[in-house]
């Protein structure tokens, strides 16, 4: 059984980290960027605690649109529909193992989702950590494939920056 690194490597995971780009690749051209799911300045923000606790949300600004109500129980469900259906959310425990090229398995079991499929399960990503001027990144690939509404299976690549400890 591999051996969870997280605490060998919390000084640097541990934090709060910005979205700085998403987008998803062709399959069978990758350096051909098919969609970018939340546009080119995509809201996205990931809370890793020194235990290895995640907390994941991301959506679009664009569909940042206010509601006419600023209660939300009070929004039609247009409005609700609109608001939420680029939102991604997910939090729960994190385990990371170390990859023979120097990157990460990073796998988060689900407690919490706006997809309940996603509930009990694990989420995977390849994760790179980098540092550039002092600037701490990270890339994470999900190992799953994920499907444009054409039905097309993509390669995302979600690049995050460090923005606090």
């Amino acid at each position: 059984m591999a051996t969870n690194v997280f605490d060998k490597h919390s000084d640097k995971l541990a934090g709060v980290w910005n979205l700085i780009s998403f987008e998803m690749f062709d399959m069978d051209n990758p350096h051909k960027v098919l969609h970018k799911p939340h546009g080119d300045e995509p809201l996205g923000k990931v809370v890793i605690s020194t235990s290895g606790y995640l907390s994941a949300i991301l959506r679009s600004p664009l569909d940042m649109k206010p509601l006419e109500n600023d209660e939300w129980i009070k929004a039609s469900d247009e409005e609700v529909l609109h608001a939420v259906r680029s939102l991604s959310c997910y939090a729960g425990p994190m385990t990371l193992l170390e990859r023979e090229d120097g990157g990460f398995l990073w796998h988060t079991q689900v407690e919490i989702s706006h997809n309940p499929n996603w509930i009990g399960k694990a989420q995977t990503r390849n994760a790179d950590y980098s540092e550039e001027d002092g600037q701490a990144y990270m890339t994470l690939r999900p190992v799953t494939p994920y499907s444009l509404k054409d039905g097309r299976k993509t390669r995302p690549v979600l690049k995050w920056k460090k923005i606090s400890k």
